[in-house]
């Protein structure tokens, strides 16, 4: 029971770790490549948009390494399906979220309209960061971090879930714009099935589909519609 409990309390730990170690990349390169990213040239400004997400796919990849090979090596075509229906579950409940707090706090997330910024400005490496690089590096970071924590997989999904859904709305921080609070519900809800997809087959590349599914929605929507 001891062991069980410690193993327990390493996950959490673990999984902190590598959120605190996401964030910390992502300033990091921010400031370090921020002359570089608000370049007037755009394929300078795009290259190291894509750099960013390279820098943090090799941090945080590389000490998931292991795992990665592993479930890159037992993944299964019927884990499509499990990413599919997930993000499909996922994408309405999150849809309907949006709707209600939307009526509320009026307008879309901040992380949202930063994103649209992006796309507009950056639309290639927005796409290749948005839809390949990003999900990967955030299934690593508040999925597969944080695996062995949590026995039940609610409670895996839940947690989970609402930290990714924290992440997106981290500009809170510097607005104190208490709405923003309001769109932890709809990220989160899309979390928690990214998160169960997850741990249905206990394969990494499950929850990454269904994340890329969604984002790469999003983003040709977002490109058609201008």
């Amino acid at each position: 029971m001891i062991d069980i409990l410690e193993n327990k309390v390493l996950g959490v730990l673990k999984g902190i770790g590598t959120i605190i170690l996401y964030f910390i990349v992502s300033l990091f390169c921010s400031y370090l490549f921020r002359n570089y990213i608000l370049s007037d040239n755009i394929f300078v400004a795009s290259l190291f948009q894509v750099l960013t997400y390279v820098i943090l796919l090799l941090i945080i990849g590389g000490i998931y390494h292991k795992r990665l090979i592993h479930d890159f090596k037992n993944f299964k075509k019927e884990y499509v399906g499990v990413a599919l229906k997930n993000w499909i579950i996922g994408l309405g409940a999150m849809f309907i979220a949006n709707i209600i707090i939307s009526s509320i706090a009026g307008g879309i997330a901040s992380n949202e309209e930063a994103n649209r910024t992006l796309l507009g400005n950056y639309p290639v490496s927005s796409f290749i960061s948005m839809v390949f690089l990003g999900p990967l590096v955030e299934e690593i970071t508040f999925r597969a971090s944080f695996k062995s924590a949590f026995s039940k997989w609610y409670t895996f999904a839940l947690v989970t879930a609402l930290l990714f859904g924290s992440a997106h709305i981290s500009s809170f921080i510097t607005t104190k714009d208490f709405l923003e609070l309001l769109y932890l519900i709809p990220y989160s809800t899309l979390g928690f099935f990214f998160a169960k997809a997850f741990y249905e087959t206990d394969n990494i590349y499950t929850s990454y589909l269904a994340h890329m599914f969604h984002n790469g929605m999003c983003v040709i929507l977002l490109l058609i519609i201008g």
